[in-house]
């Protein structure tokens, strides 16, 4: 009989290669062995078995020969498993012991803890294979199992994420779910959630066991900073948890992730793995699916869902899927839910999206126009009408349920609303009916009862007068309708009563009122022309004006004279008509001349005459602030004084002088009101500071009778300090950060972080309170502020010089707040280091220049080939050291030193920064500190042996002696402290590390404390553990 070891080295060559089965291979040699009835035989083959296996976990390459080895060998181990049932017996116990024999010697210490990092791999990916060979139901020895499980769990801990990776997947059929504290799922956890390695976190997401306690932590990885993690993370809830194990909060949060991920990878997996594998679960039925999803108090959210699935479906394939049409194209009353009619309108939407395919499809989903207005009406006829009688009889108060009703019925209306303006009006005889279905539901409905229906109600108003084409001829038509519908809706309810013998006519009182408005309107055009002539200094023309006015304020005088009521009469308190000034009535008028003035704002700025048109207020707009938004301001009622602070607002971005004239007014409701108003008066100020600055908003008018003096100078008026101004402002909004309503403080948050990134303000202090904000550990409890502050933070530092300085003159007082924070603040317990390295990394230019924000601003890099904040904050960060070398915190200083990129061509600034350094290791004690200053010290000095020779001599001559005098000047500590080199920004490649810590940071920036990880991550720290070394390509 041949060698034994012949043998077994003639399989292990054949599993080399590829035209041999591996399955047959290790039956083969299963036989061979058992052939061997001589125990001296079996206990050479074991023995030469063992030999190969070493010699395959010494290989180093990760080629297919090597790889088809270590398979070979789990295979040929499997099939000695137990593959019985415990009660069975085991007639051969070496069959049993062959298989256990593999891993008791490959669990030995010597193997999975050798210093090679080959062995350590190659150990954990047999263990892996060998496992996973094993049928499900063997049954295996516990003992052993428990030992493998122990050396796993040491070698998951390893320095290699290699290592660590193949570590996790062999402890995947060694977890137990079902015991509460399974080290086996506690090292996942923490590895899934703070592992610096995104690999690791990816092997462990998808070997990790779904439970009510993992799944959580699973959900926190969609927010991960790496890309291939969130997007494992998201393949394995499509393809492990069905949408009905998720509560309806889980499900909208997976939605708003996935859509909103800033990786188009990710988006695709979520549209097409996840969403689809939630619609099969219903069978295709997008209906059932919606009403999983909370479509009414998560509108925007469903609504993206909806998008996203039909993005991924063909044309022909959604609307065959829309079933719920009856052979009149409508949805019948008993089926018609908040979910179909989202569905029905979302659709159409999408259709009219798509261009003249989609016109193609639409036509087999919209009825007749005459029909759908018959079929709408008789909805509020039947529905919401008589809950508006209901709420009268019942003093404004219903039941939950009927209260529950009540929003579902108004949810369906403003989607059958919605779904009007959808509709072709072309044809006059529609278009007449549909204006009559939208004036009969503005002039019924109360709006205190269903407040979110007068809005579009009043744009498809709007919108069916927009048929001219010409933009002033439009402008018009829309206003004199707003104008007859608030003219209508504050008239009593009938009319009043005149006196026997001075009773006007029905067409002489419309008259009379008709010239009224006229005179109205051009006074009001008169006042504007008067206030343009005093600009201009054309007094004359000036008083020429004013005696118009004059004159036609008496016309108006003598013409509402006319209509006044006899004193003298018994019936004089019933002929006085008096407006409704209810808040209902006032909340309706509001918002349709809000309405009205957000469509001709959009108008004018789609015009090619935007720029002519965007000047001026319409006189009849300035006489409704005036008459009604002005007033409503002073209600009693909150919902009244919010409404008009959001017209008056939107009323201000048509003139510049109206803004300056309420800004004041603004300022004040905003810190002094209930929260709603205030929310929209912080709102207001935002958009105002955005489109004029506050220069423009603070600016008084020259006084037209003292700003000139008898000589034709300009009077001593003290000038506005700009810069004052807004410093004063920014505090007050910066004090509000503290409020304790969150709405306001996330109208704050957007309102500071959008100022800044519109350059109108670059303040370092808004910028450090907005970083310790999203650092502050109780900032969590608001994810809308903390989604905000991201966003800022993808935005801004990335967008100009300005804002790169801006960064910079923030890092040390940001430091310095963290550093003195009180034990009892909840700042005390921000890790300072994760600070440091996000500071660091949106300053860096080679993290600027892969910045993709071209979609806000001309991301112009030109400034980056000068000198960066890098090169001043190694002058400052080192200074900083100097100024107190036994500060505890000094580590954390030193560290941020070798993480600088700094600039080879700022060689006077180069050789400060080396001197500081010999200084800084004269002072400082500390030795870790001294470890990175001495790293930061030999960077410092390779960029300096790189400098070019210089050609020019005389050049060369002066800058031996500046650098002569620069020598002198930072002999002296002092002085190179208090020292402050001019802010500069350039691009150069940097050190390794730093580079490898910006890549980290393309990801979106999200939660700085939602989970270990994502902070560590974010940030390119090592939680816990140093995880730096990287296994060989060839491992």
């Amino acid at each position: 009989m041949e060698s034994v070891k012949q043998k077994v080295r003639e399989v292990f060559e054949k599993s080399q290669e590829r035209r041999y089965n591996l399955t047959k291979l290790a039956e083969t040699l299963k036989n061979y062995y058992v052939q061997c009835e001589e125990k001296q035989m079996k206990t050479e083959f074991v023995e030469a078995f063992r030999t190969f296996v070493e010699c395959v976990l010494q290989t180093e390459s990760r080629e297919s020969p090597a790889e088809r080895c270590v398979q070979f060998v789990s295979k040929f181990a499997a099939l000695f498993a137990n593959t019985y049932d415990e009660d069975e017996e085991i007639d051969e116990e070496e069959d049993e012991n062959l298989y256990n024999y593999l891993l008791k010697f490959m669990i030995e210490p010597e193997y999975h803890s050798h210093s090679s990092k080959t062995i350590r791999f190659r150990v954990c990916q047999l263990i892996q294979l060998m496992l996973s060979a094993v049928p499900r139901d063997a049954a295996m020895d516990e003992d052993l199992m428990d030992e493998v499980a122990k050396a796993m769990l040491h070698r998951i801990q390893d320095k290699l994420p290699t290592v660590r990776c193949q570590a996790a997947r062999a402890l995947s059929r060694l977890q137990q779910p079902s015991l509460h504290n399974c080290p086996v799922i506690s090292a996942y956890l923490f590895h899934m959630s703070a592992d610096d390695s995104s690999q690791v976190r990816s092997t462990v997401l998808s070997c990790i066991s779904l439970t009510t306690k993992t799944l959580p932590e699973v959900l926190d990885r969609t927010r991960d900073v790496a890309e291939a993690v969130r997007k494992t993370a998201f393949q394995i809830l499509a393809q492990k948890v069905s949408i009905k194990a998720l509560t309806s909060c889980q499900r909208l949060y997976l939605i708003k992730q996935g859509l909103f991920d800033q990786s188009a990878a990710v988006r695709d997996v979520v549209k097409k793995q996840l969403f689809q594998a939630w619609l099969l679960t219903f069978q295709a039925n997008l209906l059932d699916l919606l009403k999983k999803l909370d479509v009414i108090g998560a509108f925007e959210t469903s609504t993206r869902c909806m998008v996203a699935l039909f993005e991924t479906s063909k044309l022909s394939d959604i609307v065959e899927g829309f079933t719920l049409l009856n052979e009149r194209k409508l949805i019948e009353y008993e089926k018609l839910t908040p979910e179909s009619a989202l569905y029905w309108c979302q659709l159409c939407d999408f259709l009219r999206n798509q261009g003249s395919h989609g016109e193609y499809y639409i036509d087999n989903l919209l009825p007749n126009v005459i029909d759908f207005c018959d079929y709408t009406q008789e909805y509020f006829t039947k529905h919401l009408f008589p809950i508006m009688d209901c709420l009268k009889n019942a003093d404004g108060s219903l039941s939950q349920s009927a209260e529950d009703e009540k929003i579902e019925k108004e949810f369906v209306a403003e989607q059958l609303l919605k779904l009007a303006s959808k509709m072709d009006v072309s044809d006059n005889t529609g278009r007449q009916r549909t204006i009559e279905l939208l004036e009969m539901v503005i002039n019924k409905l109360d709006v205190l009862c269903f407040p979110c229906l007068i809005t579009p109600v009043a744009h498809n108003l709007i919108d069916l007068q927009s048929s001219t084409g010409v933009l002033d001829r439009d402008e018009n038509e829309k206003v004199q309708l707003v104008a007859s519908l608030i003219t209508n809706a504050r008239e009593p309810a009938s009319p009043a009563p005149t006196s026997m013998s001075n009773r006007l006519s029905e067409q002489e009182v419309v008259g009379l009122k008709m010239q009224i408005a006229k005179l109205s309107v051009q006074l009001n055009e008169e006042k504007e022309n008067l206030n343009a002539k005093i600009s201009l200094k054309s007094f004359e023309e000036a008083a020429s004006v004013q005696q118009n006015i004059d004159e036609m304020s008496e016309t108006k005088l003598k013409l509402e004279e006319q209509l006044t009521i006899p004193q003298n009469t018994d019936i004089a308190d019933e002929t006085q008509a008096i407006e409704k000034c209810d808040a209902g009535t006032f909340i309706k008028c509001l918002k349709i001349l809000s309405e009205l003035l957000t469509s001709l704002y959009l108008a004018r700025v789609k015009s090619a005459q935007s720029k002519k048109r965007s000047r001026g207020v319409h006189p009849t707009i300035l006489s409704l602030l005036d008459t009604l938004v002005i007033p409503c301001v002073l209600d009693a009622e909150p919902e009244v004084r919010k409404e008009a602070i959001i017209t008056l607002g939107t009323s201000c971005l048509f003139s510049r002088e109206l803004a300056t004239q309420h800004f004041a007014l603004m300022t004040q409701v905003a810190q002094a009101d209930t929260y709603m108003v205030r929310v929209a008066a912080i709102n207001a100020i935002n958009d105002f500071i955005r489109f004029y600055g506050i220069k423009a908003l603070v600016a008084k008018k020259p006084n037209k009778e003292t700003s000139l003096n008898e000589e034709g100078e300009k009077s001593p008026d003290k000038s506005i300090n700009e810069e004052e101004v807004s410093n004063v402002l920014m505090d007050k909004f910066i004090e509000m950060l503290d409020d304790e309503e969150v709405e306001i403080r996330h109208a704050v948050v957007c309102l500071l972080s959008r100022v800044l990134v519109s350059h109108r303000i670059l303040s370092p202090t808004v910028f450090s309170r907005l970083i310790l904000l999203w650092y502050n550990p109780a900032t969590q409890d608001d994810p809308e502020v903390v989604h905000a502050i991201s966003d800022f933070l993808n935005t801004f530092p990335y967008m100009s010089k300005e804002a790169h300085g801006c960064v910079e003159a923030a890092f040390l007082p940001i430091i310095r707040v963290l550093f003195n924070a009180p034990h009892t603040s909840p700042l005390a317990s921000v890790n300072i280091e994760n600070v440091t390295e996000l500071l660091i990394t949106i300053t860096q230019p080679s993290v600027i220049q892969k910045a993709d924000i071209k979609h806000i601003c001309n991301h112009d890099m030109k400034w980056l080939d000068e000198a960066s904040a890098h090169d001043d904050l190694a002058n400052m960060v080192a200074c900083e050291v100097l100024s107190d070398p036994s500060s505890p915190f000094v580590n954390t200083l030193c560290k941020v030193l070798p993480m600088l990129e700094l600039n080879p061509k700022q060689q006077d600034n180069l050789k400060d920064v080396a001197v500081l350094c010999e200084n800084i290791l004269k002072e400082v004690k500390n030795k870790p500190a001294l470890k990175h200053i001495k790293k930061f010290q030999s960077q410092v000095k390779s960029l300096l042996s790189k400098t070019p020779p210089t050609i020019n001599i005389l050049q060369d001559e002066e800058e031996k002696e500046n650098a002569i005098v620069s020598s002198q000047t930072t002999q002296n500590s002092e002085n190179l402290e208090s020292r402050r080199s001019p802010m500069k920004l350039r691009h150069t490649s940097g050190n390794r590390s730093a580079n490898k810590s910006a890549r980290k940071q393309l990801r979106s920036f999200t939660s700085p404390t939602q989970s270990p990880k994502t902070t560590a991550t974010i940030l390119g720290l090592t939680p816990k553990r140093n995880l730096t070394a990287t296994l060989d390509a060839t491992t």
